[in-house]
Formats: C-alpha cells, sequence, structure tokens
C-alpha cells in the first residue's frame, strides 16, 4: 500500500516466497544491517531466536548498534541521494528505532500491529525449528516488539501512525487521509482495495474462542493490545473480544452426541489452539475430555491447570503413551461417537457435522475420516484417498482424527498399548476385519502440525519400523494370509506406477536419469521375487524365504534416492515396496507380541 502510494521503499527488496507470494518490500540492505546489529546487541548462548533481538532474557543492549554508525549513515546517504519520499520496510527497525531516527531528519513512521494469535499462527507457517519447538516464543516476541513500538509513539505522535492491521484490511482507504493529513505527506492517488487479498490472512471473528483462551494463557498480550487499540489512529477494538471461558457448556442434552479425546504429554501451548478448535467447530452436543499423559513441561502443566481452572475436564495419569491416553479418554466418554484429536493438531470447520450425519444414516459405516492440511515444516492440503482394505494393509493413510463409533473401538479391544506408534492403524485393521465400513469426505478434516522430532520422525527408524510390522502382522496373520494374492497383485501395480513415475523424472532431472537406471533394475528384480512368492503360495510347499538381500538393495537404493528424488519416498509404491520385505518375514516367523513400551 505504501508503495502504490508513490514512496520508495528501495530497488533491492527481500524476494517473493511460498509464505509471501506477492513479496516482502523490505529492503535487503537495512534487513542485513539490523540482523547484524540484533545478533551482536544480544547476549550469547541465551537461546530465543537472535535474528530477531529477542532472547530468553529479553536484554537488548543498545550500546551494541553503535559500532554500526558509519555503515548506517553511509546507507542512509546514500537513499537519500534518491530524492523523493524515500522509506524502507523491515520489522527488525522496531528494536532500533531511537538509533536509527537519530541519524533521520524529521523522520515519518508508520506502525502496523497484528493480533498476537494471528502472529503466532503465521510464525508456526514459517516452518522454522525455533518456533515449531517453542510455540510459547510468539507471544513472548509479538509483547517484546509492540512495547517497544507503542513507547516510541507516544513519544513521536505527531511523527508516526499507528495502525490495527486488521482494521487497514477493512479500511484500506483510509490509509490514505491518514498519511496526508497526520504525517503531512504528498502521495499519489491509488486505490488500495485492489491490493487485498483475504486469501492471504487467517482471519479470526470477533468472538472466536480462541481469543479468551490466548487472554487467559498470555494476559500479558491482550492487555498490550487493548493499549494499542486505545492509541491507534486506526484501532481494531472492535474486531476482538474476550467472552468468558466456561468449559463446561451446556451440551442441550443430557448425553452428547460426541466426545472428543485430547490426550497431551507436554504440548501445553499447542493444546490451547486444539481446544479452541473444538470449541469453533463442534457445534453438536458434545464433551470434550483432556488426558493429561504424564506431562513434566511447566508450562504445560500451567495450561492444563488454566483449562481445569475455567470448567474444562482435564484427567491426569502417569505416562503411558499415545494409545494408552486415547483408551483413557474413551473409556469416560459418554457418547456414543469419538474424535481423537492430537493435542498440536486442530479441527476444521465442517467435517464434524458431515461425519456424525454419515454415521446417523449408515449403521454398517464405523469410521468416517477426511483429507488434512500440513503446517509447519511443509504447507499445505492433503488428499486422502477413500477406502480400500487392500491398500489399508501395507501401510496407514488414515490418521487418527476420525469419528468412529466407540462400539468399533470397543469390539477391537481399543488401541494396543504395547505399540509406540502406529497404534491408530492397528485398530483401523482391526475394525475392517470385523467387516465395518470407512466412509471417506472429501474436504480438511483437521490441519495436522509438521514438527521436528515428532512421531513420524521417530519411524524413521529402520529397526523400530521392521519390528512394528512384524507385530501388526502377526496380530492380524489371518487377513494378511487370505489377502495375500491381492497384496501381492496391489504390489506388481505400485511398482508399476513407481516405474512410470522414475520414467517422467527422467525427463525433467538429470540426476533423477542416472537415479532412474538403478531404479528400473531394481523393478526387475522385484518382479522376479513376487513370481517366486506366488509359486510358493501355489505350492504350498515352501514358506515364504528370506528377502534380506532385496531388503538391503532397497536400503541401498533409499539412500541413493534421498538427496535427488525425496518426494518419491512419501508416495504409496515407495512404501508398499518395504512393506513387501516385513511381509514374508512376519508370515514366517511365529507369534510374538511386542513388549516395547515408550512415550508420546
Amino acid at each position: 500500500m505504501i508503495s502504490a502510494l508513490g514512496m520508495n521503499l528501495g530497488e533491492r527488496q527481500l524476494a517473493a516466497d511460498r509464505n509471501n507470494r506477492r513479496g516482502y518490500f523490505e529492503d535487503v540492505d537495512f534487513l542485513a544491517l539490523n540482523r547484524r546489529m540484533l545478533n551482536a546487541s544480544t547476549p550469547p548462548g541465551d537461546g530465543g531466536h537472535p535474528d530477531w533481538g529477542w532472547t530468553e532474557s529479553e536484554r537488548l543492549d543498545p550500546q551494541g548498534f553503535e559500532a554500526f554508525r558509519p555503515e548506517a549513515q553511509a546507507l542512509v546517504a546514500e537513499r537519500s541521494r534518491e530524492g523523493g519520499i524515500w522509506g524502507w520496510k523491515d520489522p527488525r527497525t522496531t528494536l532500533a528505532l531511537d538509533f536509527w531516527d537519530s541519524l533521520l531528519e524529521d523522520a515519518r513512521y508508520v506502525f502496523v500491529y497484528r493480533h498476537p494469535w494471528a502472529v503466532a499462527d503465521s510464525m508456526q507457517r514459517l516452518g522454522a525449528d525455533v518456533f515449531l519447538r517453542h510455540p510459547e516464543y510468539a507471544y513472548r516476541i509479538w509483547t517484546f516488539y509492540n512495547r517497544e513500538l507503542l513507547e516510541f509513539h507516544q513519544r513521536h505522535r505527531e511523527r508516526s501512525l499507528l495502525l490495527s492491521t486488521e482494521a487497514l484490511l477493512r479500511e484500506p482507504e483510509g490509509l490514505t487521509e491518514l498519511v496526508c493529513k497526520q504525517l503531512g505527506l504528498e502521495v499519489g492517488a491509488a486505490s488500495l482495495i485492489g491490493l487485498i487479498d483475504p486469501a492471504m490472512f487467517q482471519s479470526w471473528g470477533p468472538e472466536d474462542p480462541l481469543i479468551p483462551l490466548v487472554a487467559a494463557a498470555h494476559p500479558e498480550c491482550t492487555a498490550l493490545l487493548a493499549e494499542l487499540d486505545s492509541l491507534a489512529d486506526l484501532s481494531g477494538a472492535d474486531l476482538w473480544r474476550v467472552t468468558p471461558l466456561d468449559g463446561e457448556q451446556p451440551t442441550g442434552s443430557a448425553e452428547p452426541r460426541l466426545s472428543v479425546i485430547i490426550p497431551c504429554f507436554d504440548h501445553g501451548e499447542f493444546l490451547v489452539e486444539a481446544v479452541a478448535s473444538v470449541e469453533r467447530c463442534v457445534e453438536e452436543p458434545r464433551e470434550l475430555i483432556i488426558i493429561n499423559d504424564g506431562s513434566k513441561e511447566p508450562r504445560t502443566l500451567e495450561v492444563l491447570e488454566l483449562l481445569r481452572q475455567v470448567g474444562y475436564r482435564v484427567v491426569d495419569q502417569e505416562n503411558s503413551g499415545l494409545g494408552a491416553a486415547r483408551n483413557r479418554g474413551i473409556d469416560l466418554a459418554r457418547s456414543p461417537y469419538v474424535l481423537p484429536l492430537d493435542a498440536d493438531n486442530r479441527l476444521r470447520s465442517g467435517f464434524v457435522t458431515a461425519a456424525l450425519a454419515v454415521l446417523d444414516t449408515q449403521p454398517e459405516v464405523g469410521v468416517v475420516y477426511g483429507d488434512r492440511y500440513d503446517f509447519g515444516l511443509r504447507n499445505g492440503a492433503v488428499d486422502v484417498p477413500p477406502f480400500e482394505a487392500d491398500s489399508l494393509l501395507p501401510f496407514n493413510y488414515i490418521d487418527a482424527c476420525a469419528l468412529l463409533r466407540k462400539e468399533v473401538w470397543s469390539a477391537c479391544g481399543g488401541y494396543d498399548p504395547t505399540l509406540p506408534a502406529w497404534e491408530d492403524w492397528e485398530l483401523w485393521i482391526g475394525a475392517a476385519e470385523r467387516g465395518w465400513q470407512f466412509q471417506h469426505l472429501p474436504g480438511e478434516a483437521f490441519d495436522y502440525r509438521v514438527r521436528p522430532n515428532s512421531m513420524v520422525s521417530a519411524m524413521a527408524d529402520e529397526e523400530l519400523r521392521r519390528r512394528l510390522y512384524t507385530y501388526i502382522i502377526s496380530k492380524h496373520r489371518d487377513v494378511y494370509w487370505r489377502r495375500l494374492p491381492e497384496l501381492l497383485l496391489a504390489a506388481q501395480t505400485s511398482a508399476s506406477e513407481l516405474f512410470r513415475i522414475s520414467r517422467e523424472q527422467e525427463h525433467t532431472n538429470v540426476e533423477a536419469a542416472n537415479a532412474f537406471q538403478a531404479q528400473e533394475t531394481e523393478l526387475a528384480n522385484k518382479e522376479r521375487e513376487i513370481n517366486a512368492l506366488r509359486a510358493e503360495l501355489a505350492n504350498k510347499e515352501k514358506e515364504i524365504g528370506s528377502l534380506g538381500a532385496e531388503r538391503q538393495a532397497f536400503d541401498s537404493e533409499r539412500a541413493a534416492w534421498a538427496d535427488r528424488v525425496a518426494f518419491m519416498e512419501s508416495t504409496r509404491a515407495w512404501l508398499v515396496r518395504q512393506w513387501l520385505v516385513d511381509l514374508k518375514r512376519a508370515l514366517s516367523a511365529p507369534w510374538r507380541r511386542f513388549s516395547g513400551r515408550v512415550g508420546n
């Protein structure tokens, strides 16, 4: 908007990316200098994010900026020679306003502030490891920055504008008048309405349930936000409000229609968003049961106690693992339908209502699931395929966040508490084995937070995966044996699909072309192994032989492909090949119970 009004924000700007496809309009020279200034002025080894001038102790020494004064003076002089109204945008400048103001003659400032919950969401979507590991940093950094901004604005109100981002999106044309009248700048006439793309902004209604939860968990943020709104030239005071929290909302009937179960192990900051999503997305009479699975992290314990005090049902237990925590919650559930939701994920609107309608009208359906939206380390919608038993047996593609009948859970004996992972997959296999149908609903059912060191990452351990495969296949040996011909046929089809993908990559990637030759040879070996397995099955005279050599070949192939064709490792065809290696081992080995147990 500032650029459209004719102000020169510099020729060298930070390039657009997936997080901001229109560009950042940030002058890279000022950005680089501010970055070095802030890093040099924060205490070393103090955690946090020094690149933004914020560390755990929140000690930023402005005297450290002085070493950069000559460089800053030269940069200002260079830009001043361009003439006209010039300036720059870089959020880091907020922490060095007095320093820069001493170098500028009669400068003007436009300050924008955004709701803290919106900033926290944006920081998660950046995918930066530091914020995914420490979601609480978002609210502390927001407070740190906006205190500096507000203090400077109060001292220099005649030369600065203070604008709510949310209010500016609603009233973009008001910016031109404010810049002209209150800052005394002559700017060009331009329509600013067309510059706004609502799809680029996550929005929350004034009474969204996340707001009072954030206010309870971070009261300093909403207090500062109210102060900003009270002094702003364009205020967003009417765009949010803190409504009373009541975890024991009336269900509208003696018994709830749905029980939402949230296990939590040291994910307190994420838990706030998970609970808010239930409040936002579940309109039916429901109950919410939070299982504290032996959390030790102090912030998590604070959040759990806060939720308990405002009426949410929090059940404590010793750390027993995700499966056991879900079992505890579902066992306590009073409704016929249950929905497990991990504490670091969030429900999306629309799915619950549609899924309940399926279960109400189709008694043969035991499980209803939808698509998902990934955010964090990766961002984007993930379309989950319709249900097929032969697709489910080799690997899991249905997340635990699905609506199911409590009857299904009970008939399967609940989640297997001995499994450190894949306990949801094992339950789905048991449900399908007992004849329950699965219904896929198109559309995103929930947001899946992709974090470093998550359970999915832990499953990269080859030995652990093989042990779990062996245990699950042995536990459901009969269904795997009955479906073996179909599974082998599906594996051959998947191998052909993998071949097709490799051919496409050959035309677009030189490195992939070299890997493709090795893959073609491997596929031929795979077909020979499948034919051998078919002959052994038909004759029923020999047990399935060792596939150790093939497993080693697959291991070598995966290592070679990791840096060149990483996306192939997430395809169904790729996973099926590994499953085949473990299938033979499970069918030939005596049944043995997997007895290991780890925490979430």
